[in-house]
C-alpha cells in the first residue's frame, strides 16, 4: 500500500498554487527529479497551467536553468495522455498495437463480440419483451449493456450484479477484448488496458522505479478504476481536490472515491484560506452552501477584506418561449447598466476600479440552447461577447446530421459520417440497421438527389468554403425548416449559429472548421477574454477558472431527461453497500431500487453543480431563476427544475437573514413586435426523395488522403524518420539524447515570434512591443531581447523597407488546399504580402541559422506554396521566401518543373506505401548511412536492439 496524503481545499483556496509549491519542494528539498514525479491532471488546459505555475514557481525559488527544463518535458499532463505513454512505452505485453489510434467510440466492436455471443441464444434473450419488434429489442439490450459494461469497469471489483447471466455477458467481452491486438482504442479503453498494464507484476515493478511521487489535481474527478491506476505508479502519492465539486459524473467520476481516499490516506491537510472571493459575497456564498450541503459545509476564510454583493433574481415571463430571450434581456441590460453608470468593483485585494465587459461571465448548465439568443441580443445591446462552444454544440442533435454530412463529403469511406447524416428525425435512417452495413449498403439507403448533391459538393471540396456548400445543402433540402418543424425555436437557433460560426471560420475543410472550434475556446482558457468582451461559458467548462461577476442563468431550465424508452439495463451507485449495482429491465423490484440510486445522483451533482458556479465569482454573484406563467405544474409535481433541486425557493425565504439582495422582475409580452419564425411551420419541403443506383467510391485508397509539405521534405531527407513517425507513431524516449527541454524551448521561441508576427501589421509597426509582452505572456516565454532580436531583424530589414508602402493587404497564417492530380496538399502560409501586381510568400525560422544547403530542404514546400497562390492570384507574380530570422536573411525561391516532378514522384512513392513490408524497407534503406546527421528517433535506428523491436513488429 502505497504512502498517501490527501489535500482537501474549497474553492477557491488554491490548490493549484500548493501542487507547485510541492512539486518544486520535491526538487530543492527532497532532491527528486522531475523526470521521477508525475503530475496529472483532467484536462489539457489544466495541464498547461499547471506547468506554467510549477516553472514559475522554480524560477521564484532559484532552481537552476537545466533543471527546469527538464521540468518543461516532465510527465505534467492528462490521465489518458499519460496511460497512453504507458501504452506506447510496454505495447506488446498491454496486447496494443504500438500505432494504435484513438477514436470516440467502439460500438461495432463491441456489437460484433455480443452477436457473436447471442448467436448461442442464452436465455437471457426470452426475457426481453416483444414490446415493439423483436430485433429493435435486441439491438436496444445490446446499447444498454455496451453502456453498463463502460460503466462496470470503471468501478472494477465494486460492481454488483442482480442478474448472473449479464455478468457472464461481461464476462464474455472483457475475455474478447484480451484476445483482440487492438489497432483502435477508446479513451475508456485506454485506462482499462493501463489498469491490466500495471496488475503485471514485472510492469509495476519497473514502472515503480522509474517514478517516485505521483501528485493527482482535482482528484475528486476520479473513479476507481483510475484510483487503482494512481495507488500502481509510485510509492508516494499526493491527491489534492474537493468532494463538492466533483461534478462529471457522465464521464464516469464517482465522489466516493474521495471518501475511500480519506479512509485509507496516511495524512490529511486541509486548505481552508479562500485567495479568490471578496470576504462579504464570500460570507454569503458560505450561507447558501449550506442550505445545499447542509452540517457537512463549513465555512472558510477569505483572505480579500472587501465588499461583494450576492443577488437572488425571479423573472416572470407571460409565454415560455419567451422565457429564455428575456432572461438574456436582462442579463444584457444589467451588464450595459453597470458599464454605462461606472459601478466600481474591487478584484483581488486591488483598490476599486470601474467595471469593463470582460468582469462579466454568463454561466448555465447548458450553453447550446441559449447562445444564438445571446449573440442576438448582446448584438442589439451592442455589448461584445466571446462564447465558448467547445464541442458541445457540434454534438447536438439537431448539428449531428451537418457534421455528418461534411464527414461524408471528406470522408466516403467512413461510416460514422453517414450514420449521424442519416439516422435522424430529418432523415429518418435507423442507425441500428447502418450500424450493420457496409458503406455500399448504406450508400443504397441515401436518398437519391441528397447522393448527387453530394456526389457535386465533393468535386468543389476544398475550392469553396464549407459555409457556401452547406448553405446550398440548405437550400435544397430545407434543412433548418425541419429542424424548427422537429426539435423547435432552440433548435433552429442553435442551427442558425452553426451557420454563422461556419461562415466566420472561412474554413475549406472540417478539422479546419475543428480548429477554429477549438481556437475560439482557447482564447478564453484562462477565463478571459483577449479583448474587452464578456463570455458565455458552461458550468462545467468554467471549472477552475474565477471571474469578477458571474451570473448563474438557466435555474428555471428542467432536469429532467426525457427517454424514449427505458435502458434494458440500469447501474447506479449504493452509497450505502458502496457497490455500482446492476439490475435488467425485467427484474423490476431490483431495477427500481437502482433507478432511486442514480436518481438521487443526479440530484446531488446538481448541488454541486450549483456550488462550483456560484464559487467562480470575485466580487458579484447575479442567480437567476426564471418561469412562466402560462406553465402550470402537474400532478405529482410535474418536471422539478435546477431552482427545484437546488432549494432556490429556500434561498429566497433565508435572503434577508443572510443578508443578500431579492428582486422579482416581471416581462410583459409586447404583442406588436412581430415573430422571427412565425412563417417558418408552414414552409413546404422542395424535394421528393428517392433511392439511388450506383455508388460513387472513393479515390484515395491509403491512409495518406493529405500530405503536407512536411510529410514531403521528411521523406525526401530520411524515408526511415517518415515511417517511424507518421505511419508507426512511434514516440521518442531517449531524453538525453533528444534534449527535449531545449528542443521544447526552441518550439516556444518560434510560437512566441510567429504569434508577433502574425499580430503585426505594416501599417501599425507602433504596437510592435506591445505585440511583443502579449506574445510572451500568451506563451510564458521570458527572453525578451532574443524575441526583439528576431522580429526586428525582420520588420526593419531592407525587404520590408522596400514594400511597406506598396502593401495592400496582408495575411497571416493562411492555410490553404491544393489538387495535384487526385492528392490534396494542405499546409499554412506563415505571411502574405499583397503588393498590386505581385504576392510575397514568406516563411520563418527561428532558431536556425542560414545555411545554403538548408534552403534546398525547404525547395518542395516554396513549390507547393507558390502553385497555390497562383491557383488564387493567377494574374499576379507570386514570389515564395524563406527567412532566417537569426540573420535577418531572405532567399528567394525560383519555381522550375524539375521541383514538382520530384514532389510527384514523392507522392507516389507515399501512396504506394500499402503494407508492414514496405514500411520496413523504408527503414532498411535508411538507417546505417554515414551522411545521417542524427534526429529525434535515433533512438530506434542507431541501436540495434531497439531496430530488432521495430522488424519484430514490421514482420
Amino acid at each position: 500500500m502505497p504512502n498517501i496524503t490527501v489535500y482537501t481545499a474549497s474553492a477557491g483556496c488554491g490548490k493549484t498554487e500548493k501542487i507547485a509549491d510541492l512539486y518544486t519542494e520535491l526538487i530543492s528539498e527532497k532532491k527528486v527529479l522531475p523526470q521521477r514525479i508525475v503530475a496529472i491532471t483532467y484536462t489539457e488546459k489544466a495541464a498547461r497551467e499547471l506547468r506554467s505555475r510549477i516553472i514559475s514557481k522554480a524560477k521564484q525559488n532559484n532552481i537552476d536553468i537545466m533543471t527546469i527544463s527538464k521540468i518543461q518535458s516532465s510527465h505534467i499532463q492528462t490521465i489518458h495522455s499519460f496511460c497512453i505513454y504507458l501504452l506506447r512505452f510496454y505495447w506488446m505485453k498491454a496486447g496494443v498495437d504500438a500505432n494504435f489510434k484513438i477514436v470516440p467510440e467502439l460500438y461495432s466492436f463491441y456489437y460484433k463480440f455480443l452477436d457473436d455471443y447471442f448467436s448461442l441464444l442464452p436465455d437471457v434473450l426470452d426475457r426481453i419483451e416483444a414490446e415493439r419488434f423483436f430485433i429493435e429489442e435486441y439491438f436496444h439490450l445490446i446499447e444498454g449493456l455496451i453502456n453498463e459494461y463502460s460503466n462496470y469497469k470503471k468501478y472494477t471489483d465494486r460492481s454488483e450484479f442482480v442478474d448472473k447471466q449479464i455478468y457472464e455477458i461481461f464476462q464474455h467481452i472483457e475475455d474478447m477484448t484480451q484476445k483482440e491486438f487492438l489497432k483502435e482504442i477508446t479513451y475508456d479503453l485506454v485506462l482499462e488496458k493501463t489498469y491490466q498494464l500495471l496488475n503485471i507484476p514485472e510492469v509495476k515493478k519497473d514502472v515503480n522505479s522509474k517514478f517516485e511521487y505521483l501528485i493527482v489535481d482535482e482528484f475528486q474527478d476520479s473513479n476507481f478504476l483510475q484510483k487503482s491506476i494512481f495507488e500502481n505508479l509510485c510509492e508516494n502519492i499526493i491527491y489534492v481536490g474537493d468532494k463538492k465539486q466533483s461534478i462529471y459524473r457522465f464521464q464516469g467520476a464517482e465522489p466516493d472515491v474521495f471518501d475511500h481516499a480519506l479512509e485509507s490516506c496516511n495524512s490529511v491537510v486541509e486548505l481552508n484560506v479562500n485567495y479568490r472571493t471578496n470576504s462579504e459575497l464570500g460570507r454569503k456564498i458560505d450561507a447558501i452552501s449550506q442550505i445545499l450541503f447542509g452540517d457537512a459545509y463549513k465555512p472558510i476564510d477569505y483572505y480579500h477584506r472587501q465588499d461583494g454583493f450576492l443577488k437572488l433574481i425571479e423573472i416572470v415571463s407571460q409565454a415560455k418561449d419567451d422565457r429564455l430571450l428575456n432572461e438574456a434581456y436582462f442579463v444584457a441590460k444589467t451588464i450595459k447598466d453597470m458599464v454605462q453608470s461606472g459601478y466600481e468593483i474591487s478584484v483581488a485585494g486591488k483598490p476599486k476600479r470601474k467595471v469593463r465587459y470582460s468582469d462579466f461571465a454568463i454561466l448555465s448548465r447548458r450553453i447550446n440552447n441559449i447562445a444564438g439568443i445571446y449573440k442576438k441580443v448582446f448584438k442589439e445591446h451592442q455589448i461584445p461577447i466571446e462564447i465558448n462552444f467547445k464541442r458541445e454544440l457540434l454534438q447536438e442533435s439537431e448539428i449531428l446530421p451537418l457534421m455528418g454530412f461534411l464527414s461524408v463529403l471528406e470522408s466516403p469511406d467512413k461510416k460514422s459520417g453517414y450514420i449521424k447524416l442519416l439516422a435522424n428525425p430529418v432523415f429518418k435512417k435507423d442507425r441500428f440497421e447502418l450500424l450493420f452495413s457496409n458503406v455500399d449498403e448504406i450508400c443504397s439507403f441515401m436518398p437519391k438527389d441528397l447522393k448527387n448533391f453530394i456526389d457535386r459538393a465533393r468535386n468543389h471540396l476544398y475550392i469553396r468554403k464549407l459555409s457556401e456548400i452547406v448553405k446550398d445543402f440548405d437550400d435544397l433540402f430545407d434543412y433548418s425548416s425541419r429542424i424548427f418543424n422537429i426539435f423547435g425555436k432552440e433548435a433552429y437557433e442553435n442551427v442558425m449559429l452553426f451557420y454563422d460560426l461556419l461562415e466566420e471560420s472561412g474554413s475549406f475543410s472540417q478539422d479546419e472548421f475543428e480548429s477554429f472550434m477549438i481556437s475560439q475556446n482557447e482564447k478564453l482558457q484562462f477565463g478571459k477574454s483577449l479583448s474587452d468582451a464578456c463570455i458565455l461559458m458552461s458550468i462545467h467548462s468554467a471549472k477552475g477558472l474565477s471571474f469578477p461577476v458571474v451570473f448563474l442563468a438557466g435555474l428555471g431550465e428542467s432536469t429532467q431527461v426525457f427517454l424514449e424508452r427505458s435502458p434494458k439495463l440500469r447501474g447506479g451507485y449504493d452509497n450505502f453497500s458502496r457497490a455500482y449495482v446492476i439490475a435488467p429491465r425485467w427484474d423490476e423490484q431490483n431495477y427500481e431500487k437502482v433507478k432511486a440510486y442514480a436518481k438521487d445522483q443526479d440530484k446531488q451533482e446538481l448541488k454541486r453543480l450549483f456550488y462550483v458556479a456560484i464559487t467562480r465569482a470575485m466580487a458579484g454573484l447575479f442567480v437567476i431563476k426564471s418561469s412562466a406563467e402560462t406553465i402550470k405544474k402537474r400532478k405529482g409535481g410535474g418536471s422539478r427544475t435546477f431552482a427545484d433541486e437546488v432549494a432556490f425557493s429556500e434561498m429566497v425565504k433565508k435572503a434577508e437573514e443572510i443578508g443578500i439582495e431579492y428582486e422579482k422582475v416581471e416581462f410583459v409580452r409586447d404583442e406588436n413586435l412581430k415573430d422571427v419564425y412565425g412563417d417558418i411551420g408552414n414552409t413546404v419541403i422542395k424535394q421528393n426523395l428517392s433511392f439511388p443506383d450506383v455508388v460513387l467510391h472513393d479515390r484515395f485508397e491509403n491512409r495518406f488522403r493529405y500530405l503536407s509539405p512536411t510529410h514531403i521534405m521528411d521523406f525526401m531527407n530520411c524515408k526511415a524518420l517518415f515511417a517511424f513517425k507518421y505511419i508507426m507513431g512511434l514516440p521518442v524516449f531517449d531524453n538525453e539524447n533528444t534534449e527535449p527541454g531545449l528542443s521544447q524551448n526552441a518550439k516556444l521561441l518560434g510560437t512566441t515570434v510567429h504569434r508577433v508576427l502574425e499580430l503585426t501589421a505594416l501599417d501599425n509597426l507602433g504596437s510592435l512591443n506591445q505585440n511583443i509582452a502579449l506574445a510572451m505572456a500568451e506563451n510564458d516565454f521570458e527572453d525578451e531581447n532574443l524575441v526583439k532580436t528576431l522580429v526586428y531583424n525582420f520588420f526593419e530589414g531592407s525587404f520590408i523597407k522596400s514594400i511597406k508602402d506598396r502593401v495592400i493587404k496582408e495575411e497571416s497564417e493562411m492555410p490553404f488546399y491544393l489538387k495535384l492530380s487526385d492528392q490534396i496538399i494542405y499546409g499554412i502560409i506563415d505571411k502574405i504580402y499583397h503588393l498590386p501586381d505581385r504576392v510575397y510568400l514568406i516563411d520563418f525560422k527561428t532558431n536556425l541559422h542560414f545555411d545554403q544547403n538548408k534552403f534546398a530542404m525547404y525547395i518542395p514546400q516554396l513549390f507547393l506554396y507558390t502553385k497555390a497562390m497562383l491557383e488564387r492570384e493567377p494574374q499576379k507574380y507570386v514570389s515564395s521566401s524563406i527567412c532566417w530570422l537569426r540573420e535577418g536573411r531572405m532567399f528567394e525561391y525560383k519555381m522550375e518543373d524539375r521541383h514538382l516532378k520530384d514532389i510527384m514522384r514523392t507522392v507516389e512513392e507515399i501512396r504506394s506505401i500499402r503494407t508492414k513490408r514496405d514500411v520496413l524497407n523504408l527503414i532498411e534503406c535508411s538507417t546505417g548511412k554515414k551522411e545521417c546527421a542524427g534526429c529525434d528517433f535515433e533512438f530506434y535506428c542507431k541501436d540495434e536492439q531497439n531496430l530488432t523491436l521495430v522488424r519484430k513488429k514490421l514482420e
